[in-house]
């Protein structure tokens, strides 16, 4: 039944589209793609989805893109994990930039979009794309919780068209890679940018003392997690990504020195999931970026999982540990996997600051 209404939501919405978006043909097959895809996932037994040209999909990719619109009363159809009234992720977001609003601090909501939006050919294969000079989006779902959100005062980072359209650099990079469902530091590189340059528009901005950071982009070898999920379900192993790493330190008298990421007097808190800490141990996690761009570092509340509670949790009790922790905040970068919003087991739950 399930999957019967998305078929019938895709259709719906092609129907109305179709004559005025060049590319709604194209997004009802990748929709239909993505459904095919989701019927051989095995629930609760297969994290690996084979897709094409050589990319492996997390199965949570692919529910995210059979899920359609996830907002208001259809978040309780797409996301049954959690209580009905706990599956819309809006009022959550919206109640928790309201209360940073009193206090005096910004929020900055950053949805990463899944690799499947920036990377279609995964699902449709790239002879598909072939004659094309850009890659168009077919997953326009984001754009609508985007909307929402702004409309009710979140201010909203999305980063599809910048990743789509710079998706692939003149210097061999990417923004994300077939065996890891986490961006690249190349990705991670251009979020931080546009996150910086909305930043350093900020009145307070000027007054931050200011480092000198040094970078160098190195290459790795990177097996990631999705080749080593394919190649304990089947036996079968993958060859490595070749991943190219921006390394951020901090420069001082004594030399350059590593980045530490618990800096409680930064004005700028960024919480969230494993796509703000992964690659650290590289010293290439979203935090090294910011404090590339901004000239100082950030202090980071994030948490491996848990993108939609577990990391407001970490942030209220570092307030009750702390009461004159936020004294100083000027903006908080809230980021996290676009596919939270289909798979947040417990949901949206509400969390007071007080």
């Amino acid at each position: 039944m399930k999957y019967g209404r998305q078929i019938l939501v895709g259709a719906l919405l092609f129907a109305i589209f179709a004559c005025a978006d060049p590319d709604a043909e194209l997004r009802q097959e990748f929709r239909a793609a993505s459904l095919e895809l989701a019927a051989q996932v095995e629930p609760d037994l297969q994290k690996a989805i084979v897709g094409r040209d050589g990319w492996i999909l997390h199965s949570g990719e692919v529910r995210y893109l059979t899920a359609g619109t996830y907002v208001g009363e259809d978040a309780q159809q797409i996301n049954d994990f959690p209580p009905p009234e706990l599956a819309d992720p809006v009022p959550a977001i919206v109640g928790f930039n309201k209360q940073l609003a009193e206090r005096g601090v910004e929020l900055y909501f950053v949805p990463v979009p899944e690799r499947p939006v920036i990377f279609p050919e995964s699902v449709l294969g790239g002879e598909v794309f072939a004659k094309r000079e850009t890659t168009p989006n077919l997953h326009p779902f984001l754009q609508e919780v985007v909307a929402t959100l702004r409309a009710q005062g979140v201010q909203v980072i999305d980063l599809t068209q910048t990743l789509l359209s710079q998706r692939e650099s003149p210097m061999g990079r990417s923004v994300y890679y077939p065996s890891e469902t986490h961006w690249t530091p190349y990705g991670l590189a251009l979020a931080a940018r546009e996150l910086a340059a909305e930043i350093k528009q900020k009145p307070w901005y000027e007054a931050v003392p200011k480092h000198v950071y040094r970078q160098r982009w190195i290459m790795r070898d990177h097996r990631g997690g999705m080749f080593r999920d394919y190649e304990e379900e089947t036996g079968i192993a993958l060859e490595p990504d070749h991943v190219s790493i921006r390394r951020v330190w901090l420069k001082t008298e004594e030399g350059r020195v590593r980045l530490d990421l618990q800096n409680p007097q930064s004005p700028v808190i960024v919480m969230g999931d494993s796509n703000t800490t992964f690659w650290g141990k590289f010293d290439s996690a979203l935090p090294h970026h910011l404090a590339f761009e901004l000239g100082f570092p950030v202090d980071m509340l994030s948490s491996k999982g848990g993108g939609a509670n577990e990391t407001r949790i970490n942030l209220v009790r570092r307030m009750r540990a702390e009461p004159d922790y936020l004294a100083n905040k000027r903006v908080v970068i809230w980021c996290l996997s676009a596919r939270t919003f289909t798979n947040a087991r417990q949901g949206w739950v509400p969390i007071s600051m007080e």
